[in-house]
């Protein structure tokens, strides 16, 4: 395997990637979608590592305003932004003359698996992808919370002063998912082992998260869709995922993670890696692969 760092320009913006080659000829070429707040070093270099074992090559990347990537406010999170960093990260891989003419895929985990969903119902390029976990509609997931009026009105309150005014405040990521106090954990504690990774976003920035409804685009997508969800994720309900099934009109699997929490996606070795990691690469085989 041959890693090594790349930079690419997302509507100007300097991106930051790494890009990993493996021995042999590749079959394909697949994106991996970070999720909320999350760089490029962080956890899915491990499902990135043996999909390049079994010959894909693979770019993980920073989204603008976060990690290595240019972009100001820093990690300002908009999610239609990050759609098009990964459509442009595509247009890159099509520029290596080693990945030319490949398939190419997406993998996304979380925020990731949303973000995957809107650049493959944009993208006609991407021939297959792997989401796992995440909302077909964050403002469904969180509008479920007894406070989320006051919550809401405060965000676009944020949004106001932010338009007005051009500062930003920031919010821990931590306390956004606080009803999963075991994901929270993990990230408190990981998070000091990435120097580019700072647990935060912009608050203004979430009033874009609210909107973002990558179901609503769905039924455009074109490209084969292997949907994931852990049985027992406290975050985000089977229903995101499987709502993001029902409305997928292409090939499509619905994939259950047997006694998952949401914490355990992240994982980077145990039953649900291998689990994961095994139904993409299968996934990937079938429908990306240029053999």
């Amino acid at each position: 395997m041959h890693s090594e760092a790349v930079t690419f320009f997302s509507e100007g913006t300097p991106c930051a990637g790494i890009l990993r080659l493996p021995s042999g000829t590749p079959r394909g070429a697949i994106v991996f979608c970070a999720g909320m707040s999350l760089t490029k070093e962080v956890w899915l270099p491990a499902f990135a590592e043996r999909l390049v074992e079994a010959g894909y090559a693979t770019l993980n990347v920073d989204y603008r305003g976060f990690g290595e990537s240019g972009g100001e406010p820093r990690r300002r999170l908009i999610p239609s932004a990050q759609v098009r960093d990964t459509r442009n990260a595509l247009t890159y891989l099509e520029t290596r003359p080693e990945l030319a003419g490949l398939g190419l895929g997406l993998f996304g985990i979380s925020l990731g698996c949303s973000v995957a969903v809107g650049a493959a119902a944009e993208d006609p390029r991407v021939a297959a992808f792997v989401a796992a976990a995440g909302p077909g509609h964050l403002e469904r997931v969180w509008s479920g919370f007894p406070a989320y009026p006051a919550f809401k009105a405060k965000v676009q309150a944020a949004r106001r002063d932010f338009v007005r005014s051009g500062e930003v405040s920031y919010v821990s990521v931590a306390k956004l998912l606080k009803s999963d106090p075991e994901t929270c954990a993990k990230l408190e504690a990981d998070v000091v082992q990435f120097p580019t990774w700072d647990l935060t976003i912009t608050y203004e920035s979430l009033a874009d998260l609210l909107e973002f409804n990558p179901e609503e685009q769905a039924s455009r997508i074109r490209g084969a869709a292997l949907y994931a969800y852990p049985e027992r994720d406290a975050l985000i309900a089977r229903f995101e995922l499987s709502s993001l099934h029902a409305h997928t009109k292409a090939p499509k699997r619905l994939l259950a993670l047997e006694g998952a929490r949401h914490v355990d996606v992240y994982a980077t070795e145990g039953p649900t890696f291998a689990t994961l990691s095994d139904a993409a690469r299968a996934w990937f085989d079938t429908h990306l692969a240029d053999d």
